[in-house]
């Protein structure tokens, strides 16, 4: 059973290679899109796309964003200037302080269906990824931004609402392939392109419940 009717939905980060991805294939599926960014943002959206920028940690911004909104997609993260260990995020709690907003002002609009991007190696999926990357993320920057997404999986999940919170392996900007697979554990050099992220939530936005709460997803590398 699929949703047939397009419906009202957000997307958070959507100046970003996932939201940008986020916003087109929404648009495409007949979805009434609203696309978010900071205020800073460069965002080009294709047409009908309605567009709001504004502080994402600010609980009134996103209660007026959510508004008359059936559900959430976001592709919100940190902005690393490279993986050297002392390469420091741009602001190293957003994601916990636009999580807890977010929580707060779907609770107030009534929104209770929440996508949001995660990474595979996050929480219980650390032991699931190559002995290599997992060393990568404890000696780089990267273990900033994956305990953020800790946190942010850790309050969407106790949040109550109804979420998934897929945990892609390597992003790329290649084509969209529509062969995504829910991988037990990754190996090798396992990849999956924007386009396909993007691809795999709808899929599941369009269902009329989740299948997975923290699913790690891949097209090449599954194991």
């Amino acid at each position: 059973m699929r949703y047939t009717a397009g419906m009202n939905v957000v997307v958070l980060g959507a100046s970003g290679g996932c939201g940008k991805q986020l916003v087109e294939l929404a648009s495409q599926r007949g979805h009434r899109v609203t696309a978010v960014a900071r205020v800073s943002s460069t965002l080009e959206v294709p047409p009908g796309v309605r567009v709001d920028r504004g502080d994402l940690t600010s609980v009134e911004f996103l209660r007026g964003v959510l508004e008359g909104q059936d559900a959430v997609l976001s592709a919100l993260g940190l902005k690393l200037p490279g993986l050297s260990p002392w390469s420091k995020a741009e602001d190293p709690t957003f994601l916990s302080r636009s999580t807890a907003a977010l929580v707060e002002a779907c609770r107030a609009r009534g929104v209770k269906r929440v996508l949001a991007i995660s990474a595979g190696g996050v929480g219980d999926s650390a032991a699931n990824v190559p002995g290599a990357f997992r060393v990568l993320i404890k000696l780089s920057a990267l273990k900033t931004a994956y305990a953020q997404l800790e946190d942010m999986e850790r309050q969407l999940l106790g949040s109550g609402l109804d979420v998934c919170l897929p945990r892609p392996t390597g992003l790329t900007d290649g084509p969209l392939t529509k062969q995504v697979v829910v991988a037990e554990r990754f190996k090798g050099r396992a990849t999956i392109s924007r386009a396909d992220v993007a691809f795999w939530m709808l899929e599941q936005l369009e269902r009329p419940t989740f299948g997975h709460r923290t699913p790690m997803i891949t097209v090449t590398g599954a194991s």
